[in-house]
């Protein structure tokens, strides 16, 4: 057994780092930058703007949410994966009826594993749409999706030159980088934002999961075994962060191209 506290506080702080620190500034940053794009579409264009652009990521926001509810044994109420906003009708709450889609469910309180599955419903919009692109990089841009490969094979000796070396493989690259602009445009518009309600939600698993990371953490540290575990880890978060940082550059430019359709409207 492996009691060296120094090992076991360096394993928590790559878990820490890997499972709460940069999913948290992707998630904020993502979040800010398209929430900021919506309201400048919805001011500009009307509500119904960010469904004709962002029918795609809205589809799989939801979706997002519900695979996941469903995982953690929650009961659904209520799921329309896409909707047309009617603003001259009120909600429920007695709001305007904004919503472009939504998943209602209830969860048992006493129940440690659903309680435990709100961050990750909460959460799960970036993540589904995420996993939405990189399946996409993997059909349209296969080089690229190899690149990554071959960059996380050994996450603690990232291997660049073989990542740069296997860039620029495909036959017609500027056909298949338009579609994958204009879907990646059309997912961030719609599906990388988290609503105030998902972040609440969130919040509710977030001590149950960190208990859990760091038992499991401490447990494989005493044991000896925790070596592969932190590898597969940080392999599949630095994979992660490529395709949100993509993500992010993609948000940015959606966010200029519409100020600009903003400023050649008003004038």
């Amino acid at each position: 057994m492996n009691t060296d506290l120094v090992l076991i506080f360096k394993n928590l702080g790559i878990v820490g780092l890997d499972l709460l620190v940069i999913p948290f500034i992707f998630v904020t940053l993502l979040t800010f930058l398209n929430r900021n794009t919506k309201a400048f579409l919805a001011n500009g264009f009307g509500v119904n703007s960010e469904l004709y652009l962002g029918f795609i990521g809205i589809f799989f926001h939801e979706l997002s949410h519900l695979v996941t509810a469903v995982v953690f044994g929650h009961r659904i109420d209520k799921v329309r994966l896409l909707k047309r906003p009617h603003p001259n009708r009120r909600g429920t709450d007695g709001q305007p009826d904004l919503a472009l889609g939504y998943v209602n469910h209830t969860w048992n309180q006493r129940n440690w594993y659903q309680v435990t599955g709100n961050l990750f419903i909460g959460i799960a919009p970036i993540f589904g749409c995420a996993a939405v692109l990189l399946g996409l990089t993997a059909l349209l841009i296969p080089s690229w999706f190899q690149g990554m490969l071959t960059l996380i094979a050994d996450p603690f000796n990232l291997d660049w030159s073989g990542f740069l070396g296997a860039l620029g493989g495909d036959d017609h690259p500027w056909i298949r980088w338009t579609i994958m602009v204009l879907l990646s445009l059309n997912l961030s518009i719609g599906g990388f934002d988290l609503s105030a309600a998902d972040f609440a939600n969130s919040r509710i698993g977030l001590i149950g999961f960190v208990t859990i990371i760091v038992i499991l953490t401490v447990g494989l540290t005493l044991l000896n075994v925790a070596s592969g575990f932190l590898t597969f880890l940080t392999g599949v978060i630095i994979l992660l962060a490529l395709v949100l940082g993509y993500a992010l550059l993609i948000s940015l430019l959606t966010n200029l191209l519409v100020r600009l359709a903003l400023q050649i409207k008003d004038h």
